[in-house]
């Protein structure tokens, strides 16, 4: 016997099936395979700080914190950046990108892509909308996309900057050998950007 669903029906149900699939890919936990700290040569010194962002689980702490589920969405970084010149340091939030384990490179996301992205469910190059908030919930969600994202800054002398890189999710079959590379720094006086190099892996399953 066969059934035929009406029109809307049928929207509704591929909409569902679209948000479980979205639903069921999180971003894959990453572990420092190099140090979490990175120093420009010389002194004195620009240090870059990198935390790869988890908040996956019941009641996760990091989630909490920072008020989203990230890794529903994005692979995502943490990322202090300390100016100990006596120069301003540039930040430039665009200047990274990172590479899986096929060295295939992904781009930082714009403003308008993470929240594109966000709206798909984190699932590339979905144009459906499938967020399944209230409008006011994924309001507040996209607010806070925006103002965690790392941005374009100056860091006077003794200063920090400090955002979250955010990228599509990279898939858990191509997480054993991450390597993120920020070359978006740059020091007052100086004629070429800083490049600061960090890799992570995947659990081995």
């Amino acid at each position: 016997m066969v059934y035929s669903l009406p029109a809307r029906a049928s929207c509704l149900l591929v909409s569902f099936l679209l948000l479980a699939s979205a639903c069921g890919t999180r971003a894959p936990y990453l572990n420092p395979v190099t140090p979490g700290t990175d120093s420009s040569t010389g002194s004195p010194q620009v240090v870059v700080e990198i935390k790869p962002v988890d908040t996956s689980g019941f009641r996760n702490e990091e989630r909490e914190r920072l008020g989203i589920d990230l890794s529903a969405y994005f692979t995502a970084f943490e990322v202090t950046v300390r100016n100990q010149t006596p120069d301003t340091v540039t930040l430039e939030g665009q200047g990274a990108q990172l590479l899986d384990d096929d060295r295939k490179p992904y781009a930082v996301l714009s403003a308008d892509e993470s929240l594109d992205y966000y709206r798909s469910g984190g699932i590339s190059g979905e144009k459906i909308v499938i967020v399944p908030k209230t409008v006011g919930v994924a309001k507040e969600e996209m607010d806070k996309i925006l103002q965690l994202r790392l941005k374009n800054a100056d860091i006077p002398p003794g200063g920090s900057g400090y955002g979250i890189l955010l990228f599509q999710k990279v898939p858990t079959d191509k997480c054993h050998q991450v390597s993120l590379i920020l070359n978006g720094v740059h020091i007052t006086g100086e004629n070429q950007n800083r490049e600061f190099k960090f890799t992570f892996r995947c659990p081995e399953s």
